[in-house]
């Protein structure tokens, strides 16, 4: 037996073949061919197609995620901002601009399906330089084009020439809705029809439609004011 080489592969001759006997190659030793390449290139680029979608999909998740989150701080927030506000309510009766009394130290309507909310509390927070003149707010809370909005006037009285401070709490908000609880039933304004002379409820509750997050509901107890 003798070892020969044939182009790129190993040829084995058998000295008592027969000259028609063709050569045995050895086939061990051969590379890739073009075929096998593509196939092999075509392989890694599908998986590095199918790493680059797994790994857009992971990101675009996580913005939406932390999309969601900031969402819900901005309920809780705005839900926070309205306890805070109601739970001091002050024992008196506001004015109107044109100065005359209000019926009631919280007045509320409900306009299609949103309520509109009125009162003064106190606690006021000051910003640093400002002067405490009086530590009393008139604030109003209502809905314009599914914006929740928050007016605030630093005296409790203010006219028509006093400055408001316009506030954006939340947005997308499909539903607003203030009931109050006068002892025995809940009504969707304040006063009630049949108590004229009611100062305010003993408690009330708000409910929110925000975006993904319906039927949102926070219940306040009012303080318990001298009448």
């Amino acid at each position: 037996i003798s070892l020969g080489l044939v182009g790129s592969e190993m040829c084995i001759r058998d000295r008592n073949r027969t000259p028609q006997k063709p050569c045995v190659f050895n086939r061990m030793q051969r590379g890739f061919t073009l075929v096998e390449l593509l196939i092999a290139i075509g392989i890694m680029a599908l998986l590095g197609v199918m790493a680059s979608a797994l790994l857009n999909g992971a990101l675009q998740n996580q913005d939406h995620v932390a999309e969601r989150q900031q969402q819900l701080e901005r309920v809780a927030l705005a839900l926070q901002m309205m306890r805070r506000d109601l739970e001091q309510l002050t024992p008196r009766i506001p004015r109107d601009e044109q100065g005359d009394p209000l019926p009631a130290r919280l007045v509320a309507e409900q306009i299609g399906e949103n309520s509109e909310l009125e009162f003064v509390h106190g606690g006021r927070r000051l910003l640093p330089g400002q002067v405490l003149n009086s530590s009393l707010e008139r604030v109003r809370y209502e809905v314009e084009d599914g914006v929740l909005l928050r007016y605030s006037a630093a005296v409790a009285d203010p006219t028509e020439n006093s400055p408001r401070q316009r506030r954006e709490l939340l947005v997308d908000v499909g539903r607003f809705v203030v009931s109050f609880y006068d002892g025995s039933r809940w009504t969707s304004f304040w006063p009630p029809s049949t108590q004229l002379n009611a100062l305010q409820p003993s408690g009330l509750r708000i409910e929110l439609d925000v975006g993904p997050w319906p039927d949102i509901e926070m219940n306040v107890l009012l303080p318990e004011l001298v009448q």
